[in-house]
C-alpha cells in the first residue's frame, strides 16, 4: 500500500509541474533568483556541481502559544513554548548529475506554564542522508529541471524523556522541479517518509511535505518572492494502538535572499503565517514562524 502512495505521489508531482516550450536558457547578463529559504524546503529540480561542497544552517523561531482542536482555536491549560530549531545542512556534487545531502537538528523549546519557565526540550535530533539524481536540466536544453531523491532517516538523536531523538530509522523517497526564464524561478518538491518502529515501542505516523516557492532577482544581490510548506504527519501508532494525533498544516508568506556570489555565500529569511490548520487532537501551536538561511559555497 505504501509503495503505490509513493508511485502515486511521484507521478503527481510530474503531472503539476509547471510546462514550458522550448528552451529557456538563462542569460549571464541577466541576474539569476536563489533557492527557497525555509527550514524544510528542499532544491527542487537543481542538480550540483561536480567537487563543490556545500554548507547550510537554518533557523527557525516559533512562539506556540494557542490551542487548535481539528481546525478551530480551543481553551486550553495556560501554556506557551518558544522554539528555536537549527539544522545544520551539507551537499556535495558526487559526479554529474548526482549529488548527496544531509540534515541535522538541533531544537531548544522553553516551556512556559501559568506564567512561570518550568520545563525544556530539544536536543540533538536524527539526521535525514538523500541521495539526488537529476535527470533533466535546463542548461542542457529541457524546459524545467527535473530530479528524484531517495533518502535515509538515521537515529542520530539524543533520546530521552526531554528529547526529540525518536530511535528510529526510515525511508524517504522524493522528487522536484524548478523552472527558471529571465530573473524568474518557480520551484516545487515533495518528499514521502516512513518510520520503523523507535523508542518505547512508538512508530512515527508516515510525513508527507509538499513545498514551493516563486522568486524575483531584483538585481544580483537582491531577490524577493513567495514560500509556502504543505506538511501532513500521520498519527503514530503504539504498541499498535492508533494515537489519534494526524496534522495537517499549511504555512505561506513573504522571502527574500541576499547574494555575495564573489564570497560563495547567500542569505535568506522568511515569515510564513499559518493558512491552514488540522490537528485530529488538541495541540498546541503558533500564528507564525519566522525561519532565516545561511549558505556558504566551497
Amino acid at each position: 500500500m505504501r509503495l503505490k502512495i509513493l508511485s502515486s505521489l511521484l507521478l503527481g508531482c510530474c503531472l503539476v509541474l509547471p510546462a514550458a516550450s522550448g528552451h529557456c536558457s538563462q542569460n549571464a547578463s541577466v541576474p539569476a533568483p536563489a533557492g527557497a529559504v525555509g527550514v524544510n524546503h528542499g532544491p527542487g529540480g537543481m542538480g550540483f556541481p561536480v567537487g563543490k561542497f556545500c554548507a547550510v544552517a537554518n533557523y527557525r523561531y516559533a512562539h506556540k502559544d494557542e490551542w487548535y482542536l481539528h481546525t478551530s482555536e480551543e481553551d486550553g491549560a495556560d501554556k506557551e513554548v518558544s522554539s528555536h530549531n537549527i539544522v545544520f545542512k551539507t551537499r556535495y556534487g558526487i559526479a554529474k548529475g548526482w549529488d548527496i545531502r544531509t540534515a541535522t537538528p538541533f531544537l531548544m523549546n522553553t516551556i512556559e506554564t501559568d506564567g512561570k519557565n518550568d520545563a525544556w526540550s530539544g536536543g540533538l535530533g536524527d539526521t535525514t542522508a538523500i541521495l539526488r539524481k537529476q535527470f533533466m536540466s535546463q542548461k542542457d536544453g529541457a524546459p524545467l529541471s527535473l530530479a528524484l531523491d531517495l533518502g535515509m532517516f538515521v537515529p542520530t538523536g539524543e533520546v530521552g524523556q526531554n528529547n526529540i531523538g525518536t530511535g528510529a530509522w526510515g525511508g524517504l523517497v522524493g522528487a522536484g522541479a524548478t523552472w527558471m526564464i529571465g530573473s524568474h524561478r518557480l520551484e516545487t518538491d515533495l518528499s514521502y517518509l516512513i518510520y520503523t518502529e523507535g523508542r518505547k515501542e512508538v512508530t512515527k505516523g508516515d510525513r508527507l511535505r509538499v513545498n514551493g516557492h516563486y522568486a524575483y532577482a531584483l538585481n544580483n544581490r537582491l531577490d524577493l518572492g513567495l514560500e509556502g510548506y504543505y506538511e501532513w504527519t500521520q498519527a503514530d501508532e503504539a504498541d499498535g494502538v492508533n494515537q489519534e494525533n494526524d496534522v495537517k498544516t499549511f504555512f505561506a508568506g513573504p522571502k527574500f535572499n541576499l547574494k555575495f556570489p564573489e564570497y560563495g555565500v547567500t542569505l535568506g529569511g522568511v515569515v510564513l503565517g499559518a493558512a491552514y490548520r488540522e490537528y485530529e487532537k488538541q495541540t498546541l501551536t503558533e500564528d507564525w514562524r519566522a525561519e532565516f538561511k545561511l549558505i556558504k559555497l566551497f
